[in-house]
């Protein structure tokens, strides 16, 4: 008889166990997606913040990224929910250290993670185009630090361009290929002439031109 209630007990809880992972689960691909994006919101804005020197802004965004931490990480695989938190937690040391290059850098981190864990196959926009972004707001940051951190640039100026070329043939704007080609080139120059002015206009371009693919995806 007790060996019975054992059993009902396991099995009872198997059940709801079931129900959880379900319930969890339950989401949809796209719309798995969609929270994951918009759970890079208050890193996106972190990124600027810090580059900017917002003090008030950083303050605000680490709130935010505070308020939807649970949540955002409840999103992801156990692999990728250990690695938020370890990009979390630095976040949250470089703050209280008022380190503005460290915020920028470990937000974009948590931006990239957050991207790299979309199902690619249900986005509308590639992914490599947030990973574009992710460039960007990388090569800001580090070109904050006293002394730029030049192999690290040349180190994002390559992965930028391994995104670009992913997705570069599904350019059907001709102007806008060209644009992004060039910005791409100008972050590699760049980061092999150590020169910054060159690094910082490419950066700004890279950001800008994201926003017109993102536009040019969603139409097709």
């Amino acid at each position: 008889m007790k060996l019975i209630r054992v059993l009902l007990i396991t099995c009872f809880a198997n059940v709801l166990l079931s129900f959880a992972t379900t319930g969890a689960n339950a989401a949809t691909p796209t719309e798995l997606n969609e929270k994951l994006l918009k759970a890079t919101d208050p890193f996106e804005g972190l990124t600027e913040s810090a580059v900017s020197g917002d003090n008030a802004g950083i303050a605000k965004g680490i709130k935010a990224a505070k308020a939807d931490r649970t949540a955002t990480r409840a999103l992801l695989t156990t692999a990728a929910a250990a690695r938020f938190d370890t990009l979390f937690d630095e976040l949250v040391s470089a703050q209280s250290k008022k380190d503005s290059v460290a915020v920028a850098l470990q937000a974009a981190e948590l931006y990239k993670l957050l991207v790299s864990s979309c199902e690619a196959s249900a986005l509308v926009v590639p992914m490599e185009v947030s990973l574009l972004d992710y460039a960007g707001f990388r090569t800001n940051a580090l070109l904050k630090a006293k002394a730029p951190d030049w192999q690290a640039l040349a180190d994002t100026a390559r992965e930028a361009n391994v995104n670009w070329a992913k997705i570069c043939d599904r350019v059907t704007d001709k102007k806008l290929k060209t644009e992004m080609e060039k910005a791409q080139s100008g972050l590699t120059s760049a980061a092999q002439m150590h020169d910054v002015s060159l690094s910082q206009s490419s950066a700004k371009s890279d950001l800008a031109l994201v926003d017109d693919l993102e536009g040019h995806f969603a139409k097709k």
